[in-house]
């Protein structure tokens, strides 16, 4: 610096040093400065990654419209149980003498469950067996001495009584043994020695009461022996409002249970028309009878089955992804690709088979159309091949190759179709 600049001369001890930079200093502050621009950087990078992270994925493929069978179904959670059961009690009096047989023991049709004390019903037969005997004696007599019309035909009526309770005593007598009404396996015993058991109204003791059949009441609300045929079953479930017009008697059913690995085929047996319950929601159902084909001797009473009703079949219907379809102004469409450009077409659609929607008029057969799905990556993987599995695999695709699920964009029932499934 010179005198004027400083006001001291340039010799002086009092006029100040120039200060130099050593190379420490330059290094630390260019350290400084690389750890500033290096955490800008940083920032920026994850600030503009966490906005792609966060914003939507799109995917698309192409399909084509196919023809083909295709099938409606109506399914159902139910319960296996006998096609033939009879609850079995005595139809006399008395005191229980023997029990023949156990619980899971096999019988055959008339063979002996249990039987009574019968000595008061032998007397009774004897006192039958007496008074028909002095009933026809007296008629003999009547007409030996030309009785009056009236005399004869008074006595021809206490025989004919006579006889009638000498037969009702021998069937009491012959009821004192319960034999099983049906072949099968018990399945339950209610009743020991010693028991003091009463007549059911209006029920026999050697013919029993089938629950598939007529059925006779009993005096308990339990059955002293219950005996199920475990060759034929049934399913008993119950089905919506909704399904009620689709299922009919004879339809063809697909049956699965736990008891056994291959599916079971059946028939609709009987439909109610008359709801058997309704839920909270005021959804009502109704019960519907399936009856298994063929014999069956691994399956159980009480266990859970699956049924599948095939409620009807397709020849020839021409179908797409359901998520193909969309509304665009009040109009189903779906979007056309030929030749690499993409077209807006619009379509009439018809029933719904699962994930594939039938397609009247619009397209044809061979016609490829665009699915697009649209996806949050923020939330999912970000490599390109797990990306893809969502597309092709997960729950995105679900409408392309029948499983269930359907895709996220026009899933369920489509635009203008019908969303009970044609039904």
């Amino acid at each position: 610096m010179t005198t004027e600049e400083t006001g001291f001369p340039a010799d002086s001890p009092d006029a100040p040093r120039k200060r130099r930079m050593t190379w420490k200093k330059w290094l630390a502050l260019g350290v400084a400065a690389v750890i500033v621009l290096g955490g800008a950087g940083v920032g920026t990078f994850l600030l503009l990654r966490g906005n792609q992270s966060s914003a939507a994925a799109t995917f698309s493929r192409t399909v084509q419209a196919t023809k083909g069978t295709q099938t409606l179904s109506v399914s159902l959670d139910g319960t296996l149980s006998p096609q033939k059961e009879s609850d079995v009690n005595f139809a006399v009096s008395g005191t229980v003498t023997k029990v023949a047989v156990k619980a899971g023991a096999a019988v055959k049709k008339g063979q002996k469950l249990a039987t009574i004390d019968d000595s008061e019903l032998q007397n009774a037969v004897d006192l039958a067996e007496a008074n028909l005997t002095t009933a026809e004696a007296n008629l003999t007599e009547v007409e030996d001495n030309d009785g009056s019309s009236g005399a004869i035909r008074s006595a021809k009526a206490q025989v004919t009584s006579a006889s009638a309770a000498l037969t009702s005593a021998k069937q009491d007598l012959k009821d004192a043994t319960l034999r099983s009404p049906i072949a099968g396996t018990v399945a339950s015993v209610d009743v020991e020695v010693g028991d003091s058991v009463g007549s059911s109204s209006g029920g026999s003791g050697s013919s029993g009461s089938s629950s598939s059949t007529s059925g006779s009441s009993s005096s308990s609300s339990t059955a002293q022996f219950v005996i199920i045929a475990t060759s034929k079953w049934k399913v008993e479930g119950s089905i919506s409002a909704s399904d009620l017009s689709s299922v009919k008697a004879g339809q063809k059913v697909s049956v699965t249970t736990d008891a056994t690995t291959d599916a079971l085929t059946g028939t609709v047996a009987s439909v109610g028309i008359v709801a058997t319950s309704t839920s909270d929601n005021g959804t009502a159902t109704f019960p519907v009878v399936i009856t298994l084909s063929g014999t069956h001797k691994d399956l159980y009473s009480g266990t859970t089955a699956t049924a599948v009703i095939t409620t009807g079949t397709y020849d020839d219907v021409l179908t797409v992804p359901t998520a193909a379809i969309r509304t665009e102004d009040d109009k189903t469409v779906v979007t056309k690709v030929t030749d690499g450009s993409n077209s807006t077409v619009e379509v009439e659609v018809g029933k719904v088979f699962g994930n594939y929607t039938q397609v009247t008029s619009g397209l044809s057969e061979g016609d490829s159309v665009l699915i697009t799905f649209t996806r949050p990556s923020s939330s999912s993987t970000s490599s390109s091949s797990q990306e893809g599995g969502g597309l092709l695999g997960g729950a995105g695709a679900g409408g392309l190759d029948g499983n269930a699920g359907g895709g996220p964009a026009g899933g369920g029932a489509p635009p203008g179709g019908s969303g009970q499934g044609g039904r």
